[in-house]
């Protein structure tokens, strides 16, 4: 029998929220370091969302840290981007 409580919804969110927070801010380093403009919030937004879904589904799939995986995908993601 599985004695696991499921998260409210609200706390949930909150989760989700502070990861973005903290997707935005690695892309926002990222960015400074590299010396390239920031995007406009609602493009750092989407940048955020679709790091932060890739970084779960490799936490996933690896059983690593979810703040390494970040690290590592705003690393790629910024690595293929063309000169």
């Amino acid at each position: 029998m599985n004695n696991m409580k499921i998260l409210p919804d609200s706390l949930l969110n909150y989760i989700r929220q502070s990861e973005l927070r903290l997707a935005k801010s690695i892309l926002r380093w990222k960015l400074q370091k590299e010396g390239s403009p920031q995007p406009n919030n609602s493009d750092l937004d989407a940048a955020a969302s679709r790091l932060l879904d890739e970084a779960r589904e490799i936490a996933k799939q690896r059983g690593m840290n979810l703040l390494d995986i970040l690290k590592e995908e705003a690393r790629r993601l910024f690595n293929k981007r063309s000169p």
